[in-house]
Formats: C-alpha cells, structure tokens, sequence
C-alpha cells in the first residue's frame, strides 16, 4: 500500500511538472536558427523562430533586424515579438559569404559567452545571403532542418564531424585552422556544397565534398563516406573513363614527424578499407589478383588526390588538417608566426593502402 501511494505522488508530480512546462512554452518563443549578413550599414540579423499555436503544432517564421553593432542581435529581435526570446534551442548559426569573409570573430566570442547555448550548436556559411536560407526553410516547416541535415551528413555521407565544442577548439587552438559547412541554395532547395575553409576568423576559400572525404580520411575515422575513383575502360575501341563508387568502411591516418627544425617534413600514412558500391559493367572481380591489382589503382588514385589537396591547403595557407599543431607537439620552440612564414614549403610524403572489403554485387 505504501509503494502504491508513493508511485501515485510520483505520477502526480510528472502529470503537474508537464502541465507547468506546457504553460512555460506556450509564453515563449522558440529560436532554431540565427544568421548573420553584411549590409552597407552594419549588420543583418535573422531568425527562425516558433510560434507554438495547439498542442504538437508550431508555426516557422522569420524574424529580421539591422544594426550597426556587432552585439545585442536577440534584443532587437525581441521588440518584434509578443512573448521572449529563448535561445535554449537554437541549433544552427550561419554566416553569410561576405561577413565570413570579413571576420566572425566578434559572433564566436559571443556564442563562447553565452551559457544557454549548447556546445552541439552547429554552424555554417551560406553562399551568397544567409537569411535566404532561413526563408527557404521557413517554407519546409522543420525547425532543425539545416542542424540535421549536417549531423546526417557526418553520420552517412563525407562530412566531418564537427559542432561549436570541435569549432572553438580549432578556432583557438595552436596550429590548426576551422572549417564549417558551405550551404549554397540549388533549384530553390538548400543543399551542402562542401565546406568553408578559415585562417583565423576568416573565411579564405571552400572546398567541394569529395575534398570534405579527403579531409574526413585525414582527421577522423571516414567511416560511411562516398567517393567516385575513375577507373579506364574500354568503348567502341576508344579509351574512356568510368568510375567506380565506393563507400569506406574504416580509414586511419598515421602522421610521422621527420624533422622539425627550418623545413619541417611530415610522412602520412593512410589505410582506407571500403566496399564497392557501383562499378563498371565491363569490370569483373572475381579473383584475387584482379582485387589486388584494383586497390593498388586505387590506392595510387587516393595518393594523388591528398598530395593535391594538400598542395591547395599550403596555396591559401589554411591548415584544416592541423599539421601545424602536428609539428609544435614535437618542437619546443614553435611559435605560430614561424610556422605561417613556412607553411608552404612543408614536405609531406603520402602513401595510401586502400583494402576491399566487399565487391558489392559485382
């Protein structure tokens, strides 16, 4: 008897907890997205906001302002609203071209700041008007749409991981540079496009996704990952190039320091295991020899793709990988100035051992 009124006070107060939470929502407004752009006088700011209107039911719209501040965006926001503001679930901030290219150090160091913002907020740029994107989700009626569409994009596609906790600590630490999503907006649709590389707060260039898998392979576990491999066949008696899709299973990046001092040089070992997805009609695995000789092609592919993408991370002299961070763990006397001055003429020596784990249907 005793247990069944004390499980019955335990209802009662789940029952009146929620009824008081229903009542604290219906007062407040909900933002899911803040963006920021440029404009000739200051800044522009939006957000996504929901307005609950029944239970289980919400309504997007986008609130918008203009100031010549950097600070101060959710209070301006808030004269435009009848109930609060409530930041305790936004989820995406995203920055417009122009402004990234100028600087988000100001936002960074505000977000840092703020204790109801969540360490899984995740960022991006848009290219071109970041509001834009906002209106466009607006219309989908899916608050967390872009934050999702990231986190699935890391999960199963060639992002990496990333989210405001992993961008402060890039932004911050020694040695290595930020990077974040690169939305553009397709056909009237928001699509990733790949992501935004930075030297310091600044947006320097973007890279496309099949980039975003080369630098998922050389940071993290590139797990679930696609990429097209070109592979030569044989036409109406004509050489032509086709490709082959594969998905990685598994991919580790071992990093050697070979020197330090003047010129550092940095050996990389990458293993990649994958199964094939799509092939060539003409293309038959059935042997061993014929998979061996197809991952030595592929692993020769793969080498060349990260010398050259590593030859375009020293061109805009952004360092995503974190080789700079790679060299001061094993340098007492490394000091970020040095390394800048330096950075392009780093020698790096690749070698990719790629392993088949499945042929797919092939």
């Amino acid at each position: 008897m005793y247990r069944r009124k004390i499980f019955l006070v335990i209802i009662l107060c789940a029952v009146l907890s929620a009824c008081a939470d229903q009542k604290i929502v219906n007062k407040i407004v909900l933002v899911s997205a803040i963006s920021f752009d440029t404009v000739s006088n200051g800044i522009k700011s939006a957000a996504l906001i929901a307005n609950f209107k029944e239970q289980g039911k919400t309504e997007l719209q986008v609130l918008h302002t203009e100031s010549i501040s950097n600070n101060g965006t959710l209070p301006r926001l808030n004269t435009r609203t009848k109930d609060p503001l409530e930041k305790g679930q936004l989820r995406m901030v995203l920055f417009g071209k122009t402004l990234a290219e100028k600087g988000t150090g100001t936002k960074i160091h505000n977000l840092l700041r703020d204790p109801k913002i969540s360490s899984r907020l995740q960022l991006g740029v848009a290219d071109g008007d970041a509001s834009e994107l906002l209106e466009i989700i607006q219309k989908s009626q899916e608050p967390f749409f872009l934050s999702d569409m990231i986190e699935q994009n890391m999960i199963n596609g060639n992002l990496p991981s990333m989210n405001l906790h992993e961008f402060l600590f890039n932004y911050y630490g020694e040695g290595r540079d930020m990077f974040l999503p690169y939305f553009k907006i397709d056909h009237g649709e928001v699509i990733i496009d790949g992501l935004a590389l930075f030297r310091s707060d600044q947006k320097i260039t973007e890279i496309s996704m099949k980039d975003a898998f080369l630098l998922k392979m050389l940071i993290q576990n590139s797990k679930n990952g696609n990429y097209m491999v070109p592979v030569e066949g044989k036409a109406s008696n004509k050489q032509v190039e086709d490709f082959i899709l594969l998905r990685s299973m598994h991919s580790k990046a071992n990093y050697i320091v070979n020197k330090v001092n003047q010129i550092p040089s940095i050996s990389i070992r990458l293993k990649l295991e994958t199964e094939l997805q799509e092939v060539p009609d003409w293309m038959v695995l059935r042997s061993e020899e014929q998979l061996t000789q197809l991952e030595k092609t592929m692993g020769s592919y793969f080498k060349t793709e990260i010398e050259k993408f590593l030859s375009l991370l020293k061109e805009n002299k952004v360092d995503p990988v974190g080789l700079g961070d790679l060299v001061r763990s094993r340098s007492k006397e490394w000091s970020a100035q040095d390394f800048e001055k330096i950075y392009q003429e780093i020698e790096t020596t690749v070698s990719v051992q790629v392993k088949i784990v499945n042929t797919g249907s092939s």
